[in-house]
């Protein structure tokens, strides 16, 4: 079965192109369609074709075909207008000078090509002998001008624009450099706003700078309604001047006005433009140790195994609520990259302090930001470093990123407390803060690559190599490695940017410009401490059981009892903590000096230690509280080889946390009175030694405290026995005296001298119980 060509109508005038070819419609034919050629030459008749209906068809198809319904270039109207003498005669002499230019390339080009198409690649293949005869006509005509050297020079354009000018030209039925002159100006052709129009408009894009971020074709429409309710109100009051509304040109001209910096802000947010356009220290050099710090996280190339403390189970907070809780995501994981946190001096190189984390936090930066104002000693001699970790500063400038860890309100109250500033580096870029990522460079290249369960640079590093399953260490091993690095290696190593220098050397020569002064010890236990919510009695208050109190203080600070105070604590110093009491600041000090040298961690992994092995017995390990302490912190001493250096960073919610679970009824006293006990390993296995009584030996004393003296029965009858305890003190006294008919007095008296030879006779002086 045939299929019937279908017959297309198109008016008159229609342009079709194709294939480098371009003809008009002339009218229609049977069978088809009569067209003409677009382009006719210069003393050329005009040619005419057929296009079958089945050619028509074919065009209608093709997706690289034209054709242009509006295209008539002999309607009355463009021919009048062509026509017209006031179009070419009243522009300016120089715009019809280049239109008879122009002229003179479309008659070389069509001259040199034997007549259309008059496409780009076949002006370019003749392009040479076009050129030098154009330049030759525009000799003739006068068009050009004279060189100094009175050589004529004349007007050149490149291949596509000439092509552009022979279609123009050649597309009237009587070609004239009319068409080739430049296109009048459209839209709004005024040359300035008024006044009143300008300051409307102005308002109108002013609403771009809003955080609902709205295009700009929405302002657009914005300034067209708000003109036109001012141009009606102004005409209601009978104003009749005239009142246009700008072009939507002109609106998007005035709307590119507005700076990057302005629209970042206004429209995205201050964070934002932070990160895009802070000033960074490019071009700044330091001097001083502490003028600028990079503080930067780097996540791990190591893979560590996420297990418990062999010390104690308080770790940082996001591990310790990960380890305690796990993850929300299905079981917890059993090997994990850690994030290493590092503050970089950029004067000497020198690290002033490192902070492990699973993830970034701020409670880390705020640990960090201590490190840097304090020595670190102890520190670094717990981990057997040869070198004392000693270099601490106050706080000039810190450089950090755009990370949400440094956002926080806390770690930036924290930076200004201590009198600093801080500086956000842009958004991915690394320069910003170059030296620390050459830190964090070397760590990869000097320190990671050397440890087993290393993970590459990228997923793609290591493709055979099973990075979890070859993890070795655990959290407490890795940090011990990577201390002993940052304090042993790293500072001892000749850097390229300090000339040669090493570290440690470059900042012992920049001490002759005085280093920046770190702040008072209480003005960096306000900034750096822990925040910590405690009831304000007349006795002070407790933190782990540890009783704080200061006489300033009392009577005047309390009128109903108790009160709820904000308490700040260093936990690597508890000499006193600092409070907050309507709108005061009281320094409270410790009343137990025994335990002041003690961390927070250390205590309370004494207290967790004892309180778990005879929970009735917490007043009497008050007592013993700090030569516990001593002894869990040597023993950390002597581990940390075998299992690793503990971290010392806490929470305000593992603290209280702590305090309901272990320190409920703990009851720690302020002058706790000497008592003599066995050895701290016999105590906690609830062993006897001097000092420590049992339960029969305590009823023995109080039966023979209590007894009547003179009683026939009691004379005839055995006396009780009394124990022998390894190294115990004779608390009974002497039985070999005879009492024989004691008067009252003489009775009252031997009882108060028995009163005197035990300690578990009289008025009670603990709140504890003996089992």
């Amino acid at each position: 079965m045939n299929a019937i060509v279908q017959h297309f109508h198109f008016s008159p005038g229609t342009l079709i192109a194709y294939d480098g070819y371009e003809v008009v419609v002339s009218g229609p034919v049977k069978g088809g369609i009569a067209v003409r050629d677009r382009f006719v030459g210069e003393n050329e008749a005009q040619r005419y074709f057929v296009l079958d209906d089945q050619m028509v068809q074919k065009l209608l198809q093709r997706t690289d075909a034209v054709i242009d319904d509006n295209f008539d270039t002999d309607s009355s109207d463009i021919s009048e207008n062509l026509n017209s003498p006031s179009r070419f005669e009243d522009r300016s002499e120089a715009e019809r000078h280049t239109a008879f230019q122009r002229e003179a390339w479309c008659k070389a080009t069509h001259s040199t090509l034997q007549g259309g198409p008059y496409t780009e690649t076949r002006i370019k293949y003749k392009f040479a002998q076009i050129q030098s005869h154009a330049i030759d006509l525009q000799r003739i005509n006068a068009l050009g001008i004279k060189s100094k050297n009175g050589k004529f020079e004349g007007r050149t354009w490149g291949a596509k624009s000439v092509s552009n000018f022979c279609k123009t030209y050649y597309a009237q039925k009587n070609p004239h450099p009319r068409a080739l002159l430049s296109d009048t100006p459209s839209g709004n052709t005024r040359r300035r706003l008024s006044a009143a129009e300008d300051c409307l408009l102005e308002t109108c894009c002013r609403a771009y700078l809003s955080k609902a971020q709205p295009a700009k074709a929405s302002i657009v429409r914005l300034v067209e309604r708000r003109f036109r309710e001012v141009r009606n109100e102004r005409l209601r009051a009978g104003n009749t001047a005239p009142f246009l509304t700008p072009h939507s040109n002109t609106v998007y001209r005035r709307l590119d006005r507005f700076n990057r910096l302005e629209l970042v802000f206004s429209r995205e947010g201050r964070q934002a433009a932070q990160k895009e356009f802070s000033p960074t220290q490019h071009g700044v050099r330091a001097l001083k140790p502490g003028e600028l710090i990079e503080l930067d996280f780097w996540k791990g190339d190591v893979f560590t195994f996420s297990k418990r403390s062999e010390f104690w189970d308080l770790l940082t907070p996001d591990l310790q609520k990960v380890l305690k809780d796990g993850k929300k995501d299905g079981p917890k994981s059993q090997r994990q990259r850690l994030w290493i946190c590092v503050a970089l001096d950029v004067a000497t190189r020198m690290p002033l302090g490192i902070g492990i984390a699973e993830t970034p936090n701020p409670r880390t930066v705020i640990e960090l930001l201590d490190q840097i104002m304090r020595e670190k000693i102890e520190m670094s001699t717990l981990a057997g470093c040869s070198t004392p970790w000693s270099q601490h500063s106050g706080i000039g400038t810190i450089i950090v990123d755009t990370g949400a860890e440094f956002f926080d309100n806390e770690v930036r109250t924290a930076i200004l407390a201590t009198g600093g500033s801080f500086v956000y580096g842009r958004a991915a870029v690394p320069m910003d803060k170059p030296f620390v990522e050459r830190l964090f460079g070397g760590f990869r290249t000097l320190f990671a690559d050397e440890l087993p369960g290393k993970t590459g640079y990228s997923p793609q590093c290591l493709v055979a190599y099973d990075k979890a399953g070859m993890a070795a260490f655990n959290t407490e091993q890795f940090r011990h490695l990577i201390l002993r690095y940052l304090v042993d290696h790293y500072p001892l190593r000749k850097h390229t940017g300090l000339l040669g220098k090493r570290p440690i050397d470059a900042w012992k020569d920049s001490q002759k410009y005085g280093a920046v002064r770190p702040p008072t010890l209480r003005v960096r236990r306000k900034a750096t401490g822990l925040k910590l919510k405690r009831m304000l009695s007349k006795e002070g208050i407790k933190i782990c059981g540890i009783p704080f109190s200061s006489p300033s203080l009392f009577p005047h600070a309390l009128r109903n009892g108790k009160i709820k105070v904000e308490v700040f604590v260093d936990p690597q110093n508890l000499r006193e903590v600092t409070i907050h009491v309507e709108d005061q600041i009281f320094y409270l000090a410790n009343q137990r000096p025994d335990l002041e040298h003690h961390s927070i961690r250390t205590l309370m992994a004494a207290i967790k230690k004892m309180t778990a092995t005879k929970p009735s017995d917490r007043t009497y390990y008050e007592y013993v509280l700090a030569k516990h302490a001593d002894w869990f912190a040597e023993q950390i001493r002597a581990g940390i080889q075998a299992r690793g250096l503990p971290s010392q960073e806490a929470t305000a919610q593992e603290i209280d946390w702590f305090e309901s679970t272990f320190c409920l009824r703990l009851q720690i006293e302020k002058n706790p009175e000497q008592a003599q006990s066995a050895d701290i390993a016999t105590l906690l296995q609830g062993g006897t030694g001097p000092g420590i009584f049992s339960p029969a030996d305590i009823a023995a004393e109080k039966a023979s405290a209590t007894a009547e003296p003179v009683v026939e029965v009691d004379q005839e009858a055995d006396p009780p026995p009394q124990p022998k305890l390894i190294g115990a003190v004779d608390i009974t006294g002497s039985n070999d005296a005879s009492v024989e008919g004691p008067t009252v007095q003489s009775r009252t008296r031997k009882r108060k001298d028995t009163s005197s030879t035990g300690p578990f006779v009289g008025k009670p002086k603990g709140k504890g119980k003996f089992i």
